[in-house]
């Protein structure tokens, strides 16, 4: 039986997890900006035009009152959070994939600990808003910081026997 995590098989998914990384962090600058720019107009306008099909259909669809009562409830400061973070986070995410694209070995235990505190506040930040994106990004940045792992290993393995 052939393996499943081969080395080439490894090195493919970290370069594709990477880039995904690399756009997504261009996404969350962009999104930052747009939510900075626009005030809380952009946030509850896509929040309304998500939920009017359904709540014309049904005027008691769970999800849609859901977001809906979501838009209302969001308070300035969490407005102001939202822009912090997601700027934030997408300059984090560009930089530690440039870092890793250079093959920076320096830059992965960094790297790894930066997106270990991720996960750790946005597991915090999930038991207090329930955001399926937020459990999502979580689950995503663990599998990065795993293929990181094992990306890191094998350089540092590469290092200790060049053959």
């Amino acid at each position: 039986m052939r393996k499943f995590f081969t080395r080439k098989t490894i090195d493919k998914v970290f370069e594709i997890g990477v880039l995904i990384k690399f756009f997504f962090g261009l996404f969350e600058i962009l999104a930052g900006i747009l939510l900075a720019i626009s005030g809380r107009l952009i946030t509850d306008n896509f929040i309304i035009s998500l939920a009017q099909q359904e709540i014309a259909e049904d005027p008691n669809d769970l999800i849609a009152n859901y977001l809906i009562n979501l838009s209302g409830n969001l308070a300035a400061g969490a407005h102001f959070f939202a822009i912090f973070y997601l700027l934030f986070h997408g300059v984090v995410n560009i930089f530690l994939v440039i870092t890793l694209l250079k093959s920076k070995i320096w830059g992965y235990p960094w790297i790894m600990a930066g997106f270990s505190y991720f996960i750790i506040y946005q597991t915090y930040r999930y038991f207090h808003t329930h955001s399926l994106m937020l459990l999502f990004l979580t689950a995503f940045d663990i599998f990065v910081v795993t293929i990181i792992y094992l990306e890191y290993r094998s350089k540092i393995r590469k290092l200790k026997n060049p053959a």
